[in-house]
């Protein structure tokens, strides 16, 4: 019976003499176990605000005259969501003039934005879009409203602690009710 006892003592040292390798943890439970105490250590948290301003091109079919190229302008408000999340509200504007007129349009949307990489995202929003035309005497002569959403890529090119300057493609579309 003590040589049961005393090979059931020795059992776990001999199990290890063979193998002396280090364990290697997974990097992903390692940085899940960094931010468990809910603090996270992300380069995005809090707040977010987002603008761009650059040249636009609008295509338009089935409303006369409404394609053209201007000038365009976005303004992102949102929160972060998590170290790939960006919730957002955005609302994004092109202008452009034609024959006499300035044509308007606007999409206004809920949805996010999703870094794929450490400085590459995607960006995707529905909403409400609306296009307008002023004659000369700034008059408004024709106003359609619908639905209208956003599609953007990106890559940030410089960040310096909550900032960052990104180079990006937009495309907004709208389907506007009584313009077909």
């Amino acid at each position: 019976m003590r040589g049961v006892a005393v090979l059931v003592t020795l059992a776990p040292a001999l199990a290890w003499a063979g193998d002396d390798r280090p364990i290697r943890p997974d990097p992903r439970a390692l940085a899940a176990a960094r931010e468990a105490n809910l603090e996270p250590v992300s380069a995005r948290e809090g707040f977010a605000i987002g603008v761009a301003i650059g040249p636009a091109l609008q295509l338009g079919y089935g409303i006369g005259t409404a394609t053209g190229g201007g000038g365009g302008f976005d303004l992102r408000l949102g929160s972060v969501a998590s170290k790939r999340w960006v919730w957002l509200i955005e609302v994004a504007t092109t202008a452009f003039p034609h024959d006499g007129t300035a044509n308007q349009s606007a999409v206004i949307s809920f949805g996010g934005q999703l870094y794929v990489q450490d400085a590459f995202w995607l960006r995707g929003g529905a909403g409400f879009a609306s296009f307008t035309r002023r004659d000369a005497s700034d008059a408004e002569t024709e106003q359609f409203g619908g639905l209208g959403g956003i599609g953007a890529a990106g890559f940030d090119l410089l960040r310096r602690g909550g900032l960052a300057m990104s180079a990006e493609g937009m495309s907004t579309v709208a389907l506007y009710r009584g313009a077909l």
